[in-house]
């Protein structure tokens, strides 16, 4: 199973369409040893050893790992130590624990058949991996954002078989920002036949819309591979099932392959009446791919799929199915928080659900591929995603310079582009070009030769392997100093060679601060462009003090949100600019500063509770439903007569705001700005009526009691919100998001502090000690503080503004316990039930 580029391949001809309700095979083989052997993936994740260290003879099939930890992947061991502030990742890496690991696996191999293989994949490992099979080495991957594949045909031995795989994350700091180290995503065990789809090697796209988009043309290719020894001629058909299982198409192609050759099918089918994958409807079909010999598959891969058209228009920006769409985007870190790099699609589906009831249509995978189950996640909920492979190609970034500890050299991607960077990209395009929600193709972020001559012929080369990979999506890099002052600034002939030109940071460019993309847009006007990142606003939840220590956090008063409404003004006015990816949408690991491992940038921290920030993204992104939110919380004690000031954000008309009852006021848009209801210079509302600045504020008086606010469209109300000033902690109130889980799978439970009459108290710190019984463990407890140094596995942990989150995984079938208790509180006990 290849992954990389390859020889020119043999190209099938396709059948003449067969239009009887069964499919008469019109092809035979002379080959015997392939009709009984049918595809299998098996999760290859339980049974691993660990040792943080370095020694040859951890390679060796005898060497005794007893005393090794055993645990289940995906594994990164960056959040299994406390962080140091000399460790040589610098802030820049989150001052984790890195070093060189190993893990074993001790394996019984399934019987393989004459005419079978057996194929190891990894989807991830970080980094510079090196992957043993009793003893003899197999190979690995120096990118450890790339998948890989390994074939272990005719190396296992009956009984007892040994995996080594050593992983060399050393060499610091070398990555921006937190990478984690380890095996950190899934690994799969593949049997297929000598004959097989080749890995990702099938690829169906939409040619096109016709007939006022009741009929699409699709291109489906299947590339094949023949490890075996004698030519073969075989079938390879091709049934598209819709969302409710009902087959809505069947094509099919003969293909012939010499032995140890490569060759791929083509078909053109016409799809009728195809129900369209869009961001408010993401609906999905599933193609079925078989190899078939004498009528019967021996070889089948399924691949779902969205039937829609992407585009990008210097005039009118981003398009989806020809309709203009605004990308409301963000950018995220690939971390999971309290489980580091690991990646678990619970936890990213709990958090891009949060992010689309803000009305976030869009994602940046900053800054390197993704793991497959955030993309799969992003075609089932419905994101607009700009998938990144590179945040440096030749020249090496300073990676935590000015973040701490750093010895002004830095490692990095960089050391590996020349030799393996063209395979790399080529992996990403073949691994994630099905997925739907991919609208565009990045091939790097803030690179250093966007300022250099060398850097233009890099770009072309990459860009016209995107081309070729497929034809249907344009190609970005994310430019930094588009306007800055020389050597850094970017060449104006690189900036010209790209698709579509990402923008990074618009705002800092001195005069441009004012006028964003005018200046471009009249210099260049057939030119396509996004704000590929911008400034979010971030802070800490809760916390709406003055930083203790200048530059390091932001409090829920911060005055960055006025940039970002500014801009946002700016874009949703703007027809020619896409929209705009923001940094970031969720906390992440590293670019941080001592006493800091992470970056509050986000609209949401990284324990998934969403921050005050995002209620201002909500108010002016999510146009289907009403948002209204107050800040700060109302328990000043000691603060009594002291002026508040109280801010509110909502897409409401006007806000009136009361206190224990009295009026403090009524705040609302005194002149519409443009994109508003009722804008002189904009017949059509392009964003939801909202105030001047995006936001309301009130001064108004602290005494105990209520703060109520009435949201009001058309003079009548339509909203109500109302906070209380609490009592102190009395109880804890813990709420997992399933109660029923598989074996390996997770649930997160949210713990409050609550007062006597069941109120959340939002400034409470309480130490909460969390404990599992029965076949689950406890991965981690997180209150989303990047000053909180302690370890996420600790079980003892400070709420944060009355809150904490603690994450389980099941590990047997059975009944499993998790009792939560808070000195002088009543505990709290929840129980799952896993298998």
């Amino acid at each position: 199973m290849s992954s990389g580029p390859s020889s020119r391949p043999r190209v099938s001809t396709r059948l003449p369409r067969n239009t009887g309700t069964s499919m008469r095979p019109l092809w035979r083989s002379t080959v015997t040893n392939m009709g009984a052997s049918i595809r299998q993936r098996i999760n290859f994740n339980e049974g691993w050893k660990f040792k943080l260290g370095d020694d040859g003879s951890f390679a060796e099939k005898g060497f005794n790992d007893g005393d090794w930890k055993s645990l289940v992947l995906p594994h990164d061991w960056g959040v299994d130590y406390p962080v140091s502030q000399t460790a040589p990742t610098g802030g820049g890496g989150g001052y984790a624990v890195t070093g060189t690991g190993w893990y074993r696996k001790h394996f019984t191999a399934p019987k393989q058949e004459p005419g079978q293989r057996l194929i190891l994949q990894f989807d991830g490992v970080y980094m510079d991996s090196t992957v043993f099979l009793n003893g003899k080495k197999l190979g690995g991957r120096s990118y450890g954002y790339s998948e890989f594949t390994l074939d272990l045909t005719g190396l296992t031995v009956d009984g007892d078989n040994v995996l080594a795989v050593r992983v060399n994350n050393a060499l610091q700091p070398n990555s921006r920002w937190y990478t984690g180290s380890g095996i950190y995503r899934n690994v799969w065990l593949i049997s297929a036949a000598d004959v097989h789809i080749d890995q990702n090697g099938v690829f169906i796209l939409t040619n096109g819309l016709y007939d006022d988009k009741t009929k699409t043309r699709l291109q489906i290719q299947t590339w094949v591979k023949n490890d075996g020894t004698v030519p073969v001629d075989i079938g390879v058909e091709q049934h598209l099932f819709d969302a409710e299982g009902k087959e809505v198409l069947k094509d099919a192609s003969a293909l012939h392959i010499e032995a140890g050759d490569r060759a791929y099918s083509m078909v053109l089918p016409t799809l009728a009446e195809p129900r369209l994958w869009t961001d408010q409807d993401p609906y999905l079909y599933r193609l079925e791919t078989s190899l078939t010999l004498d009528g019967k598959p021996f070889d089948t891969l399924v691949t779902r799929t969205g039937i829609r058209t992407a585009a990008f228009d210097c005039d009118r920006g981003f398009l989806l199915n020809g309709e203009r769409v605004k990308i409301k985007g963000v950018c995220v870190h690939h971390d999971g928080g309290l489980t580091g790099a690991a990646s678990y699609r619970e936890t990213w589906e709990r958090r891009l659900r949060l992010l689309k009831d803000m009305g976030c249509n869009g994602i940046r995978c900053a800054h390197n591929p993704p793991a497959p189950e955030l993309l799969d996640l992003c075609d089932e909920l419905g994101f607009l995603v700009m998938d990144e492979a590179f945040d440096e190609w030749l020249l090496t970034k300073f990676k935590s310079a000015e973040y701490g500890y750093s010895s002004n050299f830095a490692y990095g991607g960089s050391q590996f582009f020349a030799e393996e960077g063209e395979l790399d990209l080529v992996t990403m395009l073949r691994r994630d070009r099905n997925h739907p929600s991919i609208v565009l193709w990045s091939i790097g972020n803030e690179i250093p030769e966007q300022a250099a001559v060398e850097g233009v012929p890099i770009l072309r080369r990459l860009q016209d392997i995107c081309h070729r990979e497929d034809p249907t999506r344009l190609v970005t890099s994310a430019l930094d100093n588009i306007a800055s002052p020389e050597p850094q600034r970017v060449r104006e002939e690189f900036e010209c060679a790209l698709d579509v030109v990402g923008y990074n940071y618009t705002g800092r460019w001195g005069m441009r601060a004012e006028t964003l993309y005018d200046e471009d847009r009249k210099k260049y006007p057939g030119r396509r462009m996004i704000g590929s990142e911008n400034p979010s606003a971030g802070g800490i939840r809760g916390n709406y003090e003055k930083p203790a220590v200048p530059n390091v956090f932001r409090s829920g008063y911060d005055t960055a949100t006025h940039n970002h409404e500014f801009l946002w003004r700016y874009t949703a006015s703007r027809d020619f600019v896409a929209g705009d990816y923001l940094w970031t949408g969720i906390d992440y690991l590293g670019e941080s500063r001592w006493p800091m491992k992470g970056a509050p940038s986000g609209a949401i921290d990284t324990a998934g509770f969403p921050k005050d920030t995002f209620y201002y993204f909500r108010s002016i992104w999510n146009e289907k439903e009403t948002t209204l939110h107050i800040l700060p919380h109302w328990n000043w004690k000691g603060r009594e007569g002291e002026f508040i000031t109280v801010i509110g954000y909502t897409n409401c008309d006007e806000v009136s705001l009361y206190l224990n009852g009295r009026l403090v006021g009524t705040k609302g848009y005194d002149f519409p700005n443009v994109g508003m209801k009722g804008a002189w210079n904009i017949p059509a509302r392009k964003t939801h009526p909202t105030t001047h600045d995006l936001h309301l504020t009130w001064d108004v008086p602290y005494e105990a009691g209520e703060l109520k606010a009435v949201g009001r469209r058309d003079g009548k109300p339509v909203a109500e919100l109302i906070i209380k000033t609490t009592g102190e902690p009395a109880k804890i109130k813990a709420t997992a998001d399933r109660e029923k889980m598989p074996v390996n799978g997770i649930a997160h439970i949210e713990i409050e502090a609550l007062d006597k009459a069941g109120l959340r108290v939002p400034n409470a710190d309480t130490p909460v000690s969390v404990k599992v019984e029965g076949p689950a463990v406890l991965l981690g407890l997180d209150n989303g503080d990047p000053r909180d140094l302690s370890e996420f596995h600790v079980p003892e942990r400070k709420l944060l503004a009355g809150r904490l989150l603690a994450v389980i995984r099941g590990a047997a079938p059975g009944t499993a316990k998790l009792t939560v208790s808070a000195k002088g509180l009543e505990d709290t006990v929840l129980t799952f039930m896993i298998g």
